[in-house]
């Protein structure tokens, strides 16, 4: 009997030291640096995104359903709106809510075609996220009740981005401990990988 209780206390102690010793990233305590956007140094079309952005902050605010969001205090509402506002100037959002992925990757191609890891990174970006994000936007629907804006164009960025900062070329890449911590965290925690 006092060696199986033995036996049994080595491998407990066995476990447990593998448990601890085992790295791990807890993905809901992980470190979120401020600004990833300055980990990959990759060109952003930002001409729209500032039109938008001052247009829909001069009119403060969307008008809903259920009354109206104040998007200078409601950051998410305000770049769900300032996505959509470019997608749709840009001619990306049709008129069913979903996205032209096809004419998305073209842009993508004449923006980088001087730079051909960066436009082939991009265009894979949109063909892996397109599906996911309009997945997430549907699963989290009961969310947005704030605003009138169509959630899928800031979900397929953030997704888009998130990709290009987790394969970001290396010369195009600033190798920080902030960025890689970021690109550790989008690594172990993006569940866009796992969705394939």
């Amino acid at each position: 009997m006092y060696h199986r209780f033995a036996l049994f206390c080595i491998l407990l102690f066995y476990f447990f030291i593998s448990v601890l010793s085992f790295n791990y990233t807890n993905c809901d305590q992980a470190k979120h640096p401020k600004f990833i956007s300055s980990c990959c140094n990759v060109q952003k079309n930002n001409k729209t995104i500032k039109e938008c952005r001052k247009s829909l902050l001069a009119n403060n605010s969307t008008s809903t359903k259920s009354g109206s969001a104040n998007l200078r205090s409601d950051k998410v509402a305000l770049n769900a709106c300032i996505a959509e506002c470019s997608f749709k100037a840009n001619g990306f959002l049709l008129n069913n809510g979903t996205v032209n992925v096809t004419a998305l990757q073209k842009s993508y191609q004449q923006r980088y075609k001087n730079d051909p890891a960066t436009s082939k990174l991009m265009v894979k970006s949109v063909a892996q996220c397109a599906k996911y994000a309009q997945e997430q936007v549907q699963q989290s629907e009961w969310m947005h009740t704030k605003g009138d804006c169509n959630y899928y164009p800031a979900t397929l960025l953030a997704c888009i981005m998130e990709q290009v900062y987790v394969n970001c070329p290396t010369t195009k890449w600033k190798n920080t401990d902030d960025c890689a911590a970021m690109r550790k965290y989008l690594m172990d925690c993006d569940d866009v990988e796992r969705k394939k």
